[in-house]
């Protein structure tokens, strides 16, 4: 019943990626690109934000009349029912660093695919997706709701050289 509340959540996530081939250099990407434009992204549009199903119009109001920040659940399409549980946040994650990668590394060589998503709501407590966690319809759903808006994002971050002997 403590959910029926208005409350937030304190996660901790993990983004685990997998990839097909390395770089010359001994790795598929330097950490320091999933943190610029993976966990960048989390920052910038959920972390101490309000993630909303979009039926919930009064706090959506109240969210935007304050200027609070707000996501709005995709699973489903544009506008409709999604519950913003752990579960489903997860799943949001995992498809929108699917765009991330795809989009800014899509002339890579490596490979490299989100391979799972872990929120730890609690420490005891923790839901994990793969790809094969989302089906097909909530895939279509989220890319056509949110395809444009992370793929502007991706492009604006680019992709950043760390590897000394291909820089100028």
């Amino acid at each position: 019943m403590k959910c029926f509340n208005i409350h937030g959540h304190t996660y901790l996530y993990e983004l685990t990626f997998s990839f097909e081939n390395m770089e010359e250099i001994g790795y598929a990407i330097d950490f320091k690109e999933i943190k610029r434009v993976g966990c960048q992204w989390i920052d910038d549009l959920l972390d101490h934000g309000m993630i909303l199903n979009p039926h919930d119009t009064r706090l959506i109001e109240t969210t935007r009349d304050y200027g609070t920040k707000l996501w709005l659940m995709s699973l489903n399409g544009e506008g409709e029912y999604c519950n913003p549980s752990v579960e489903n946040i997860s799943r949001e994650i995992f498809l929108a660093m699917e765009i991330l990668f795809d989009e800014v590394y899509k002339n890579s060589e490596t490979g490299l695919k989100i391979h799972r998503v872990t929120i730890y709501e609690t420490p005891n407590c923790w839901t994990e997706v793969k790809a094969a966690s989302i089906t097909d319809r909530e895939r279509e759903n989220f890319r056509q709701a949110r395809f444009n808006e992370i793929k502007a994002y991706a492009d604006t971050k680019g992709v950043l050289e760390y590897d000394d002997r291909k820089i100028g």
